[in-house]
């Protein structure tokens, strides 16, 4: 799972220019400079990092995170975020591969970097590929394989975000050529959180959760026979006014199975369809025009 939207926030090109004026003069002291946390553990993690808020004016990092809690709530069903850190990648920064599972059910990064006209090497955000974590069932013998087969790179382009499950193996690749704030990797990055049905529309909220309650209690009963599941399915429900389903759409499915029986792996493929038809038989309260729900439905 990995979504990738460009041109993220109206507000990218302001939030760079006052990162890039506190270093404009590298002799002139600011105690936003200060705040920087020079983190190192070895042979896993060296970067800058700070707290993101402390960072900007207020106004500016308002916005900025209501723009990221509201691609959370339509796109991804969290209601929440973790507090955004910022953290910057100079010469030698990297982040080894690692995974995130208590934090979220999503993990975001999103890039102040001016990629375009980077002088340094390295700063690509890395996922172990699918490939990789079930590797025996696809494993071939046909070919040679390299870096790029295990490994997917995803470039840290200015005002792009990131999506991604936390639980499968990332990290950043090492930069090379530059000691220059102004100069290196910049990003946003955290964790989506909260996950609960989010309404918009006309759509009674109270009586509508309700219904949703029941469909999920049912779910839940109907699926005790069937092979552990971990993951999150999303989806978006688009009601007509009658309360009837128009649309069903799947926005995000990470469900694996931790049984390893290839059986159970087919199974839980078709889960998340099987999920949407069955929602599409249940009728909501009535409205004045409807309304639109993303609905996150968590299996642990």
């Amino acid at each position: 799972m990995l979504i990738v939207q460009d041109r993220f926030s109206k507000n990218a090109g302001r939030l760079r220019e006052e990162f890039d004026r506190l270093y404009v003069d590298p002799r002139k002291a600011d105690s936003k400079r200060f705040s920087w946390d020079w983190w190192h553990v070895p042979g896993q993690y060296t970067l800058l990092r700070t707290p993101a808020y402390a960072f900007f004016s207020g106004p500016l990092w308002k916005s900025l995170e209501q723009e990221i809690l509201e691609f959370g709530q339509k796109q991804l069903g969290c209601t929440g975020i973790t507090p955004p850190w910022m953290s910057c990648y100079v010469e030698g920064c990297r982040q080894e591969l690692h995974a995130d599972v208590p934090h979220g059910p999503f993990a975001y990064v999103f890039s102040l970097t001016p990629w375009k006209r980077r002088k340094f090497s390295g700063g690509e955000t890395q996922l172990l590929a699918p490939e990789v974590l079930d590797w025996w069932s696809n494993f071939q013998t046909i070919d040679g394989l390299e870096k790029e087969n295990f490994v997917k790179t995803v470039p840290a382009d200015f005002n792009r975000m990131i999506v991604f499950d936390p639980r499968v193996p990332h990290g950043v690749s090492e930069v090379r050529g530059t000691l220059d704030p102004r100069e290196g990797r910049l990003v946003i990055h955290g964790w989506f959180t909260d996950p609960k049905p989010y309404f918009e529309g006309s759509l009674p909220a109270q009586s509508s959760a309700r219904v949703l309650d029941a469909f999920v209690g049912d779910l839940g009963k109907a699926l005790e026979s069937f092979p552990t599941v971990h993951g999150t399915v999303v989806l978006r429900v688009e009601v007509r006014p009658s309360g009837e389903i128009s649309r069903v759409q799947r926005l995000v499915d990470t469900l694996i199975s931790l049984e390893r029986t290839p059986d159970a792996q087919e199974q839980v493929k078709r889960l998340s369809g099987q999920i949407a038809r069955a929602l599409r038989s249940v009728s909501f309260p009535k409205s004045k025009s409807g309304g639109k729900i993303t609905l996150p439905l968590l299996f642990r």
